[in-house]
């Protein structure tokens, strides 16, 4: 939500002081960005408003107005609202629910309507003039800022925006687990293993082995998951961004839309390692190219 140049009929208080009709008061959003040690959480941590307008600070101590903050993710078409304490707090919003741009924002906005609105700090222009305020209007804004959030951890060109990759601590059998939603494939690993996974994950040589054995597997997994719902593919794309996406990827490798017969004939195991870049193959590549260029050949036995 962005207030931009927008006029109001009453004076508002802009952290862009172009756009404010307050003298010196000041009115601005503040936080320290960071993603979790973990990886699942998008940390908005120090989150205040810098607010010094006496008028303005009274409403909210008497519940008469409220600071909210407000986070939206276009692509993902993610958007909450929260309201903020005059104090700094921490706040966590989870990365699956998050992807590239995220717009952090922040109003002070009227609780009811009050009458007789004036602040000795308005413009000079408004003399001593005062305003009838109706509840929702927005008194004070900063429009904040755009963050780019990357959290993908299987980040290449193959689709990696439909999956993501956390760490689970309650997973004790050593297995890995796979879920879906409408926005993501969500693939849990053991804390050990995903602590080596996190480690290493960005090293090339070891792109196509972790495809092989995260993604490929995961793909196939929620891809057989919605064959049995029987549901016609255009309400699959709509019902799941992360179908979309590979509904998508499937017509740039075969030239041909995705149709409800193919979808429930499709072997789902062959069609996940093409849509991803046929990494198994790739990779037992990659392990052969390891264990000769460590061993220089001594070892291999035909």
């Amino acid at each position: 939500m962005r207030i931009g140049k927008r006029l109001f009929p009453y004076p508002i208080l802009n952290s862009e002081k172009i756009y404010s009709q307050y003298k010196d008061s000041v009115f601005a959003l503040q936080y320290d960005e960071e993603i979790s040690d973990d990886k699942q959480y998008y940390l908005l941590n120090n989150l205040h408003c810098e607010l010094d307008n006496q008028m303005l600070i009274d409403l909210i101590n008497t519940d008469r107005a409220e600071i909210v903050c407000v986070i939206e993710c276009p692509s993902t078409m993610y958007r909450k609202s929260h309201v903020l304490p005059l104090h700094p707090i921490n706040m966590q919003i989870p990365l699956a629910d998050l992807n590239n741009k995220v717009n952090v924002s922040a109003f002070v906005v009227a609780k009811e309507d009050i009458d007789n609105y004036h602040s000795d700090d308005f413009s000079d222009v408004y003399g001593d003039i005062s305003f009838s305020i109706e509840k929702h209007d927005i008194l004070a804004a900063d429009d904040g800022y755009v963050n780019n959030v990357d959290f993908n951890d299987l980040d290449d060109n193959k689709q990696a925006s439909i999956f993501i990759v956390i760490k689970d601590k309650s997973i004790t059998n050593g297995t890995m687990q796979v879920e879906y939603d409408s926005e993501k494939i969500t693939i849990s690993l053991p804390e050990e293993q995903w602590n080596m996974y996190d480690k290493t994950k960005r090293i090339p040589k070891y792109e196509s082995l972790y495809f092989s054995i995260i993604a490929v597997p995961a793909l196939c997994y929620a891809l057989s998951c919605l064959q049995k719902n029987d549901l016609a593919v255009d309400i699959l794309r709509i019902d799941y961004k992360w179908f979309n996406s590979f509904a998508a990827a499937y017509k740039n490798f075969h030239g041909d839309e995705l149709t409800d017969d193919a979808f429930i004939k499709m072997n789902t195991n062959l069609e996940a390692q093409m849509i991803l870049g046929s990494p198994v193959a790739s990779a037992v590549d990659e392990i052969f190219g390891f264990t000769i260029g460590i061993s220089g050949g001594d070892e291999y036995v035909d």
